[in-house]
């Protein structure tokens, strides 16, 4: 095996702050402290001739659950091939602003000074939320390009200064596919340098392929392509318009059985739309859920996290927020029972487990 494959095989190395003459190369590394920071870490790929003579296209990517190893798995053997260092965070992560700036602060600061970085040659990659904050990052930095995954421009919509390269890419089945179809669309016909590219799946990381795809692009092998003004993507976009709003504006008895309707859908070949609004269904309940629960409306927060398990009874964070919102109403029975369904699941915070067991008395 090669050096790439080994990458991609997922060696992983936990390593204290380092030079980075010391740091290994050829492998992902899970864990490289921030220099006289230790709260602050990242994941690492150095190709394996990297060498600071001369300076290397820089890309650093922010995962919106902090997984900064995630990302640098998926661009190991592109990287290697194109010759990017790649950075994770490990700190930058969907939630407060100031959480994320604080996480690009300490990395602009350590990246320069560790590794020989080529100035003209620096892109940022997000995935969900990480992908607005990596874009936002790039207007005010004047990064040279950004690979947008999972999401397109947050408030305040597309940007009018000078014009970075763009990869937007989605999976088919993930909920944001038609603002990042149409953000494409948009700066491509205004002149920006853009490319679009699609995978089968939902809301996550793009795979290997399509981060060749995208080192392709931001090294200049491959050409800006702007995605055609379909009229099928036109129309599957108005429909999961509508879609999602009749939901947002439903009763609970009727967001009941919209799901229900959603979910024989989606098994269906064609079901592509009901997949999509299945998932943006799942994503609002838990963030929105969450906020109900900050703010101790445990009735609202309750009904959120019902509907999160119905959509995906298989996601051990549904239950979890069930738990949670059951022990503010004061049923310590329905709150327990979710919990335990929560652990069976794999849940993967034990701390908050721990918490929430001994506030419910065992």
């Amino acid at each position: 095996m090669g050096l790439a494959s080994s990458a991609l095989a997922g060696l992983m190395l936990a390593v204290p702050a380092l030079l980075a003459a010391d740091l290994p190369r050829g492998q992902v590394i899970e864990r490289v402290e921030v220099t006289g920071n230790e709260r602050h870490s990242y994941a690492l790929y150095l190709p394996s001739n990297y060498a600071p003579e001369r300076k290397w296209p820089l890309l650093v990517c922010l995962d919106p659950g902090a997984r900064g190893k995630v990302p640098v798995e998926r661009f190991a053997a592109a990287a290697e091939k194109h010759g990017f260092i790649v950075v994770g965070s490990n700190n930058s992560r969907n939630g407060p602003m100031a959480v994320s700036a604080e996480a690009i602060m300490v990395l602009t600061e350590e990246l320069p000074r560790r590794f020989a970085i080529d100035e003209n040659r620096r892109f940022a990659c997000g995935l969900s939320g990480g992908s607005r904050v990596a874009l936002s990052w790039a207007q005010a930095a004047n990064l040279n390009g950004v690979v947008a995954n999972a999401a397109a421009f947050g408030p305040g919509g597309l940007p009018k200064q000078r014009p970075f390269a763009i990869f937007a890419v989605a999976g088919r089945d993930d909920f944001n596919y038609h603002e990042l179809y149409a953000m494409a669309l948009d700066l491509g016909q205004r002149g920006w340098p853009v490319r679009f590219a699609e995978f089968e799946g939902g809301h996550e990381w793009l795979p290997a392929a399509q981060a060749e795809e995208a080192l392709q692009f931001l090294s200049g092998e491959l050409k800006p392509q702007t995605p055609p003004d379909a009229k099928e993507e036109r129309k599957m976009s108005d429909r999961f318009a509508r879609m999602t709003a009749e939901l947002a504006g439903a009763d609970e008895g009727s967001q009941k059985s919209i799901i229900g309707s959603w979910k024989k859908q989606a098994e269906k070949p064609e079901g592509r739309v009901a997949r999509q609004a299945l998932a943006w269904a799942f994503i609002r309940s838990v963030e929105e859920g969450r906020q109900l629960l900050a703010s101790r409306k445990f009735l609202e927060a309750a009904q959120m996290a019902d509907i999160a398990v119905l959509v995906r009874p298989e996601a051990p964070n549904a239950w979890m927020a069930v738990a949670e919102a059951q022990a503010g109403l004061g049923d310590k029975k329905r709150a327990r029972s979710a919990l335990d369904k929560a652990a069976e699941l794999g849940f993967r915070d034990p701390d908050r487990m721990a918490a929430l067991r001994e506030r419910l008395g065992r």
